[in-house]
């Protein structure tokens, strides 16, 4: 699934707060907005970049002989998570359970990855406050 597949979906379950924190957790300590600017659209495009590390993580361990370098999410995004484990968006219950939302393991390259593609379009948001994303 695609990130923009989720995002569309408009099913939002984290708050400002855990928004904030998985968009420091990609972005790094500069995310650019305050937690007051934090839109229903930040919170959906935040939740939907968690969604689709761990899906893209579940994928590789196909192959995790090969991959073993793992990064662990920060205890400070693990209410959003717990939200997420929520979902019962058809979709995501076709690719992942909630036990895989328990403990996540999200590799690091898809974490960089997902940033790098992401970090432009969060980063026009920031300047313009127009979600392109």
């Amino acid at each position: 699934m695609a990130l923009i597949e989720f995002y569309k979906t408009g099913d939002v379950y984290i708050s400002d707060e855990e928004a904030l924190d998985v968009l420091i957790w990609f972005f790094g300590g500069n995310v650019g907005v305050s937690l007051s600017a934090i839109t229903y659209n930040d919170r959906s495009f935040a939740q939907a970049l968690m969604i689709e590390a761990i899906m893209a993580s579940k994928r590789m361990s196909v192959i995790e002989g090969l991959f073993r370098s793992f990064t662990k999410p920060p205890k400070s995004i693990a209410s959003a998570l717990k939200q997420i484990a929520k979902i019962a968006v058809k979709a995501i219950w076709d690719h992942l359970k909630p036990v895989d939302l328990e403990k996540p393991k999200i590799y690091a390259s898809i974490k960089s990855q997902l940033a790098r593609n992401w970090r432009s379009p969060w980063m026009i948001r920031v300047a313009t406050g127009d979600p392109v994303y």
